[in-house]
């Protein structure tokens, strides 16, 4: 026969911690395609290893590239300043995620250890 599974406060509280630093997780890869330091070491990385081919530019050139896609002075100028603005924002939510992080992995050891 089956038993029922009950948790108790102790699980959950780890569960929870858990899901809210899995979820940190997410979001911070789901942002580090914006940020042009991550972007930087990738480019340095490509290069010193010689992957960098014609066919494969580095991320820091497929910027550039997208930048300059721009018809216009203005419009490569609109691109450089979305750029930017995404640089910021997700060095904002990465440092959010940080902070999502360290607190599920603080209720994971108050669950575990909290008796």
């Amino acid at each position: 026969m089956l038993q029922s599974l009950t948790l108790g406060t102790n699980e959950w509280m780890m569960i929870w911690g858990a899901g809210i630093a899995l979820f940190a997780l997410f979001i911070m890869w789901r942002v580090s395609r914006y940020d042009l330091a991550g972007a930087a070491v990738d480019s340095a990385w490509q290069v010193a290893t010689g992957q960098r081919t014609s066919e494969n530019p580095t991320a820091l050139e497929q910027k550039l590239r997208d930048i300059n896609a721009g018809a216009s002075v203005g419009g490569k100028a609109k691109r450089a300043a979305g750029t930017v603005i995404g640089h910021f924002a997700a060095k904002v939510a990465n440092f959010i995620a940080i902070l999502m992080l360290l607190a599920g992995g603080g209720i994971i050891a108050a669950g575990y250890f909290w008796r």
